[in-house]
């Protein structure tokens, strides 16, 4: 029997253009500063946005007329029309929820809502534009490593230590430091066969930046988890996006700090298949090593009055 042909769909022979608003926060680090400022208010108030005239736009930017057309065509747009459109389909094919930020006057309902939507938006996006190429290269770094330094500050600090405890589970020397001094120093101590896995949701910190410098110039490989374009994704030898939208001038990093989280557990978890079936026994001995801390459950326990 002849197998039946099948004819391609329309949708995978053209797929569908990604929302635009997914396509600025992809994009927004590649614009120069005056155009991410539009970028930001588009961000910050889609709606409005639709119903507003170029000139407005571009009061709201803070910037001039030429500067939001200029904008436009770098989202592929012929001119301001074509954008408002194209951000109004954006808009009806689902709750942007990455986009709204938390307000004053946001109820607890509101700000579940705003929270968990963006999350789960946010790491949805990362894992689509994950660079594969860019993860395999990470993990195969990682897996040989001869020690790992972590390296964050801030919010970003908490990354550091998550990734101390995923990574010396596996046996391989991992350290996190928790001041700006004790990172620099250990960075220009790192030699070939060295890790310095930086963590930076804006990628413009100065501190992180010069250890990731520190490190490649002492021969170590460096893995950079931070947005596209930045300086220091620029600054080491393997990058792993990872770019989302958060205004974090008022509030700390909420959905950058799961999304990057998310991406270490991609990491950690390709690590410990790089190693085989033998981490198994690895991971039981680490995790009973600590048996004897932990509260046994009494299911007869009398709850206090």
């Amino acid at each position: 029997m002849r197998p039946v042909s099948r004819r391609p769909s329309p949708t995978a022979l053209h797929p569908a253009p990604p929302k635009l608003l997914d396509e600025i926060v992809a994009r927004r680090q590649t614009l120069r500063r005056s155009e991410q400022r539009v970028a930001d208010t588009v961000l910050r108030a889609a709606e409005a946005v639709t119903r507003m005239s170029m000139a407005e736009l571009a009061a709201a930017a803070a910037v001039s007329e030429p500067t939001v057309l200029r904008f436009c065509r770098q989202m592929g747009c012929d001119g301001f029309p074509e954008l408002k459109l194209r951000l109004a389909q954006s808009l009806v094919s689902g709750v942007p929820y990455v986009h709204r930020e938390i307000a004053l006057g946001d109820n607890v309902e509101q700000v579940i809502e705003k929270v968990c939507g963006a999350s789960v938006h946010a790491i949805e996006g990362v894992g689509k534009r994950l660079d594969r190429a860019a993860l395999r290269q990470a993990i195969a770094a990682l897996a040989k490593a001869r020690r790992i330094e972590c390296f964050g500050n801030g919010a970003a600090s908490v990354l550091t230590f998550d990734a101390q405890q995923k990574f010396m589970r596996f046996g391989i020397p991992t350290i996190a430091y928790p001041d700006s001094h004790s990172q620099i120093a250990a960075a220009a101590t790192l030699r070939a066969g060295d890790v310095a896995l930086c963590f930076s949701h804006t990628g413009a910190v100065k501190d992180i930046v010069r250890c990731a410098e520190l490190a490649a110039e002492g021969g170590a490989t460096v893995i950079t988890m931070t947005r596209t374009g930045s300086p220091l994704a620029l600054a080491g030898h393997i990058h792993v996006p990872v770019d989302t939208a958060e205004n974090t001038e008022i509030y700390a990093p909420m959905i950058s700090r799961v999304a990057h989280m998310v991406v270490l557990d991609v990491l950690a978890t390709g690590v410990a298949l790089a190693f085989g079936p033998g981490v198994v026994a690895q991971l039981r001995k680490v995790k009973d090593s600590a048996a004897h801390l932990r509260i046994e459950p009494v299911t007869s326990r009398r709850r206090l009055s």
